[in-house]
């Protein structure tokens, strides 16, 4: 196995990740947020769901010892136990997927935990244990609209309506910019495509969207465990973008990107790059001009699905250097040590409070020491799960939470 294995890649089935668990040492190795580098113990955690519980099967250690007994012969844990069977499914299912663990482990030890846990999930699905109850709305929605916010298919295009926008399904594009679900539908979120928009035209990209036809990329149910669904979801979706004559797929949602650059990347006919890859090079081209100084100091937070699952770290600080009046000052955590916004893997469905709210609110406490009040990022569901609790937070810690694309937008 190839060292610095990328998280979920390529998962396995559950019994091909048996001798990996033998060969875990339990030293918590996994557990540490850059050990190299750490000068306080306040911010050496990586793990989320670890941090909150304390309790070791809540690590990527636990997740070990559970594969391990799951794949003896015979089991060493019985799942028709009703309560060997919860406990399985809180664990497995409070991860959020962030790949933390996977970071130490694999460089050191050619473990793969963080693709071990996905594995599970993939495992208790098959046997008929999962995903959670709270998950199948969002699975059924997206089975039978397109997307998981139950609305109707017609309704994804509205916030393109009165923008000059091409219908990539029926005009020649250079660029297909897919926006993704929760930037077609959810309103605190919509603003992005807009300024992705506005950004795009500024540079005369010719570019255009799929718009009502758009179909949701399946991030959500693979992330639950549901791997069948989603190769429903894949193969609907690579009919429509392989349709088009765009030579390059760009999105501003991190889940999309780390979906189609990884599990549709084989039989996808174009190349997929996130927004903030993209604007860099428009910027490093010459293609934009910055006119307004917006005399800021930020933050930037690393979504785990562009940063440890693609390796997404120099654009959006390229980006920021170049916006005239912007100040970079960095957290403690970030890069490939990012501490996780906590809304991943099914997390905020169903673990809004133990462990969307709790890994928020420790990232929030963290840009608050650094001394700036605006927390930036390019993920909407960072973006959703951090702007909430910075609000619910504000007379304690005075946060903004605010789009890479946003303060692009504001210097054009």
């Amino acid at each position: 196995m190839a060292k610095n294995a990328k998280v979920a890649q390529d998962i396995k089935p559950l019994m091909e990740y048996r001798n990996m668990a033998w060969k875990c040492w339990k030293c918590g190795f996994c557990r540490m947020s850059n050990p190299d580098e750490q000068k306080t113990n306040k911010y050496s955690n990586n793990c989320p769901r670890g941090t909150r519980f304390r309790f070791e099967s809540f690590y990527g250690t636990g997740t070990q010892e559970i594969v391990r007994a799951l794949t003896c012969d015979p089991p060493e844990l019985d799942i028709t136990d009703p309560a060997v069977l919860e406990r399985i499914q809180k664990i497995v299912y409070t991860c959020p997927q962030c790949g933390a663990c996977q970071e130490n482990c694999n460089p050191t030890k050619d473990l793969e935990p963080a693709n071990a846990s996905i594995a599970l999930r993939n495992w208790l699905v098959e046997q008929g244990h999962g995903p959670l109850p709270e998950h199948q709305p969002l699975v059924k929605s997206i089975m039978n609209y397109d997307n998981p916010w139950m609305q109707p298919r017609a309704a994804r295009s509205k916030w393109a309506k009165k923008r000059k926008v091409k219908d990539a399904g029926k005009e020649e594009v250079e660029v297909l910019y897919y926006p993704g679900c929760t930037a077609a539908y959810d309103p605190v979120i919509q603003p992005v495509a807009g300024w992705v928009t506005e950004i795009l035209l500024a540079a005369d990209v010719d570019f255009g969207i799929l718009g009502k036809n758009e179909i949701c990329c399946g991030s959500t149910v693979l992330r639950v465990g549901d791997r069948e669904n989603f190769r429903k979801i894949r193969t609907k979706n690579l009919e429509s973008l392989n349709s088009t004559t765009a030579k390059t797929i760009v999105t501003a949602c991190s889940g999309c990107f780390s979906t189609l650059s990884h599990e549709y990347k084989e039989d996808l006919n174009m190349p997929v790059k996130h927004i903030m890859e993209f604007v860099d090079e428009l910027i490093q081209e010459g293609k934009l001009t910055f006119t307004k100084s917006l005399d800021l100091e930020v933050t930037y937070h690393d979504p785990c699905h562009t940063g440890r699952y693609c390796d997404v770290y120099d654009a959006p600080r390229n980006i920021l250097k170049a916006l005239p009046g912007v100040t970079l000052i960095e957290m403690q955590r970030i890069r490939s040590w990012s501490w996780c916004c906590g809304a991943g893997g099914g997390c905020r469905t169903a673990f809004p409070e133990d462990i969307a709210g709790f890994a928020a609110e420790s990232r929030l406490e963290e840009a608050f020491e650094t001394g700036t009040k605006t927390l930036v990022t390019c993920c909407p569901f960072c973006e959703q799960n951090l702007g909430e609790n910075a609000k619910r937070t504000y007379d304690r810690f005075g946060i903004e939470v605010k789009d890479l694309m946003e303060l692009v937008y504001q210097a054009l």
